[in-house]
């Protein structure tokens, strides 16, 4: 038996679905996730089993979102460059087919869905609509007939889905009460990975046209795109310090602005759209800034705790 045809083991099928799963991009909702934790966690309230159960819930529920992503950006032959994006993708290299990938979204919807039952049996009806909320943005964010993300609706439902939906999410389902501080704290964190995804657009903006597809760029054009990606990313950094002024973020969440200079080079790379060689670096520098910056906020959340 040669090479080529030799099984491939365990390990190498697991790796092979890490790929497919992308699973570097699963920070960006891990992260949030835990934020909304912690903070409910400061404010006296808190369940392991509840909050593990949303934890890999929010996972799941993200990992679907990015199969069912995949296999109609496939179908619709929209691949842009998410060869580079992903770095080696399965299904871009015809390891995998577009039918597992199908099957991998649904055991990923199942699993979100299930932790959302339980999660709803034991918090209660409001619950519910947090769980059909989700479910309808990860089904129809690439999926017709609504495809959102073909709508020019994109980037604002990846802002409300690792922002707000998220943070508040786990919050409510840990406390059972409304508060300000997860939703007033969610805002940064969601600009951030919905930069992620204004980046890639900005860069993918000539396939996104050819295919139909009406993002951000596609409606505003690139030029106005990288001012609005600037505009807004000004704006988190501002508002992270009027909620430290003001009393409503801890004064350790100003630990998110040593992601400043990540911002700015992201922005600047960006800037330079028409050379596709800076999509990679550009990309890096969102991801880096989604990461840090979230990672900033919740270690800012615990200091609080300790020096409170």
């Amino acid at each position: 038996m040669n090479a080529a045809s030799k099984p491939l083991t365990i390990g190498e099928h697991i790796g092979i679905w890490i790929k497919a799963a992308r699973a570097p991009f699963l920070v960006t909702s891990a992260i949030p996730a835990i934020l909304g934790g912690i903070i409910a966690f400061a404010h006296g309230s808190f369940d392991w089993t509840i909050f593990l159960l949303a934890f890999f819930g929010i996972i799941a529920a993200h990992s679907a979102a990015d199969f069912i992503d995949d296999y109609f950006d496939y179908k619709n032959g929209n691949f842009a460059n998410k060869d580079q994006q992903f770095h080696d993708s399965p299904l871009v290299r015809g390891i995998i087919t577009a039918e597992q990938v199908m099957v991998a979204f649904w055991i990923c919807m199942v699993l979100a869905l299930a932790s959302g039952i339980y999660i709803l049996l034991s918090v209660g009806m409001p619950v519910l609509i947090l769980t059909l909320l989700g479910a309808f943005v990860v089904f129809f964010y690439t999926s017709p007939p609504i495809r959102l993300n073909f709508r020019g609706l994109g980037e604002t439902s990846i802002f409300l889905a690792f922002g707000p939906m998220v943070v508040f999410g786990v919050y409510f389902v840990l406390t059972q009460s409304f508060n300000w501080s997860p939703i007033l704290a969610s805002i940064p964190i969601g600009i951030f990975v919905m930069n992620v995804g204004i980046v890639s657009n900005i860069f993918d903006h000539d396939d996104d046209v050819k295919n139909g597809k009406i993002t951000l760029p596609v409606k505003l054009g690139r030029a106005t795109a990288v001012k609005f990606l600037t505009t807004v990313t000004l704006f988190a950094y501002l508002f992270l310090i009027a909620g430290v002024i003001t009393g409503t973020l801890p004064v350790w969440s100003l630990l998110a602005l040593i992601t400043a200079p990540m911002s700015y080079k992201m922005v600047s790379l960006t800037r330079n759209y028409k050379d596709l060689s800076l999509y990679q670096p550009a990309m890096s520098q969102a991801i880096g800034v989604a990461t840090l910056g979230g990672l900033s906020l919740v270690i800012g959340y615990a200091l609080s705790i300790v020096f409170n």
